[in-house]
């Protein structure tokens, strides 16, 4: 019976590297997978997270201060990735808060989006966590 070093030794060397290149992309294409996997798992609980804001949040307006496209685009529709610095009114139950977050907008409501503009948003009174509270898509 052939032992494991006698089989090893009838390939010729460049075999030999071309199963270690073949082994090594396999185990990158398994850790992308894996960070891909984390990402979009980490997506799914922010995106909860803003929902749950949206439906429980004390409601206020936020002035947007700067509007900044982070050129990345998500979805079939195209949205842009737009990263917002805002001055949120104070309220009964919350301070006045600066706040940045990135929102997906449609290209039909970028207008709505310009520096200067208020937007509705929703704030966390315990967190003090911001979500926007009007049409992003």
């Amino acid at each position: 019976m052939a032992s494991m070093s006698d089989f090893l030794a009838a390939w010729p060397d460049w075999a030999k590297w071309v199963w270690l290149a073949l082994l090594l992309s396999c185990v990158q294409a398994g850790f992308m997978l894996r960070r891909g996997h984390k990402r979009r798992a980490a997506e799914r609980k922010d995106a909860q997270r803003q929902e749950a804001l949206r439906a429980s949040g004390v409601a206020s307006t936020a002035r947007i201060t700067a509007a900044r496209d982070t050129r990345s685009r998500i979805g079939e529709a195209l949205y842009f990735i737009i990263e917002l610095d805002l001055d949120v009114a104070a309220t009964a139950a919350t301070p006045a808060l600066s706040r940045r977050l990135s929102v997906a907008l449609s290209p039909l409501h970028l207008a709505d989006y310009g520096v200067g503009k208020t937007v509705q948003v929703r704030v966390d009174a315990a967190t003090h966590e911001v979500a926007v509270d009007q049409l992003t898509g």
